[in-house]
């Protein structure tokens, strides 16, 4: 089974932490918000009385009234209005209570800080928060001082209780609890949705690497599981690993299976010769045809080896041209004259045509191309019946060279002519060859800038074109 509990679990454990801060932030700068504006009008309330006290009795008009006129009028109007939720006390020069917010006459000591400041004509007067200590009561009080002749006889307090208004910040605070824990609710089955979304296609690519470690490389991701973004990216990447893995697989298993084949048949002629050179009595005629079998396996292997040693430098993008001057003419003449022999023992004619008359060099690596033609032709004898042809036809414009090896050998089946210039790809594997000589020559092309293709028809022919630039601009 395939588990990702970890993941969901951290994905999960993230979005609550980042949920439960941001509902606890929003709900506290909210909540700070709404009692600072109830706060704000209960205190604004208690400065417009500060205003109209100042404004009414502490005036010039006023100075002559005496105290006790001004408290009483203070406190009349106090009484004739009903709505008010204010309690009013008055308080004279010595803080003696005279008249209490319940209406009580009394003597009582008083030593609050508004008042205090009140009584010492104090120019900023704000409201004062505090709570009662027989009642627990939560209040807010104001003092404003009462002026004679501009000197401070008393104060009115101005009292307001703030319980209803925190009993109201209790409830409004419960329901965004309630609204928070909601969000949170909600916040954990999106998180787990998110999860899955992420989980579905990871468990997907597990399953997928564990079928890849396995050998399995024909496995298919479920596209229906992938999501197009950087994990549909990622399987993707996963996908085209496979099918390279797969096609590498297959390349190694080719190579070795050829190359078994390969090394096997000259190896099993030079021990069988040389065990039968070492028989007494052995003729000059068995002797001569016994080195010269050894010769030619050996003339093989090294063949054989040194296109192995070319596709290693090819594979691994180490092999560096030479860049010179080409006399194409010579080149075709050479290869010609170098394969003449065996063109002559199938009893196979062997012809050149050099289709623009003359001929001008180009720039390459003479000893690889030289490789190339070499390759072409020996592929072409290889296929080719005893009395048939291979003819090599150079063409030449301002800018290109085409060089084209053309036989009336046995062919090519239309559904391998995408496949001959693969590594190790033999159309018939009963032909000696590593399967490595045509893609050694395409690559060298290419090398080049240059370009190669192939025409066949089974049992009519083959013809293998190159063309080439006549100058290289970025010399390799």
């Amino acid at each position: 089974m395939l588990h990702f509990e970890g993941l969901r679990k951290k994905i999960i454990k993230n979005y609550f932490v980042i949920i439960i801060i941001v509902v606890a932030l929003f709900e506290g700068l909210f909540m700070f918000y709404v009692q600072n504006y109830y706060y704000n009008s209960v205190r604004q309330t208690l400065e417009s009385r500060v205003e109209y006290i100042n404004g009414s009795y502490n005036t010039v008009s006023m100075e002559s009234v005496s105290f006790e006129d001004k408290v009483n009028s203070i406190y009349e109007k106090q009484m004739n209005d009903k709505n008010t939720k204010y309690g009013i006390s008055i308080i004279d020069k010595n803080r003696n209570m005279i008249l209490d917010q319940y209406g009580f006459k009394t003597h009582e000591k008083v030593n609050f800080i508004d008042v205090n400041r009140a009584l010492r004509n104090g120019k900023s007067l704000v409201p004062y928060t505090y709570k009662i200590a027989s009642t627990d009561e939560h209040v807010m009080s104001i003092a404003v001082p009462i002026k004679v002749n501009n000197v401070v006889e008393g104060a009115v307090r101005y009292t307001v209780s703030l319980d209803a208004i925190d009993r109201e910040i209790i409830k409004l605070m419960a329901w965004l609890i309630m609204i928070g824990v909601v969000i949170l609710i909600i916040a954990i089955g999106i998180s787990l949705k998110f999860a899955e979304s992420l989980i579905t296609p990871l468990t997907e690519l597990k399953k997928f690497a564990s079928e890849l470690s396995c050998g399995n490389y024909n496995v298919k991701l479920k596209s229906n599981k992938i999501v197009d973004d950087e994990i549909g990216e990622l399987a993707e990447t996963f996908e085209k690993m496979a099918v390279e893995i797969d096609k590498n697989e297959k390349l190694k298993n080719e190579f070795i299976s050829s190359i078994s084949h390969e090394l096997r048949t000259p190896l099993t002629s030079i021990k069988g010769w040389s065990e039968t050179l070492g028989y007494e009595g052995i003729n000059k005629e068995e002797l001569d045809m016994g080195l010269g079998i050894i010769q030619d396996e050996t003339e093989r292997l090294i063949k054989l080896v040194e296109e192995l040693l070319d596709f290693s430098r090819l594979s691994s993008q180490r092999i560096k041209l030479v860049i010179d001057s080409v006399d194409v003419e010579s080149l075709v003449v050479g290869v010609i004259n170098q394969l003449k022999v065996k063109a002559a023992e199938k009893d196979i004619r062997l012809l050149f045509e050099f289709e623009c008359g003359e001929v001008k060099n180009i720039q390459g690596d003479k000893n690889r191309l030289r490789q190339v033609l070499i390759n072409l032709v020996q592929n072409s004898l290889k296929f080719t019946d005893v009395g048939g042809f291979i003819k090599i036809t150079v063409n030449q414009d301002s800018e290109f060279t085409t060089i084209s090896v053309t036989d009336n050998g046995s062919g090519i089946d239309k559904e391998n002519l995408e496949r001959v210039f693969d590594k190790f790809f033999q159309e018939d594997y009963n032909k000696s060859g590593s399967g490595l000589g045509l893609a050694i020559s395409n690559e060298i092309v290419k090398l080049h800038n240059g370009e190669m293709s192939i025409e066949s028809k089974k049992n009519v022919g083959t013809s293998i074109t190159f063309t080439l630039k006549n100058k290289l601009i970025n010399n390799i």
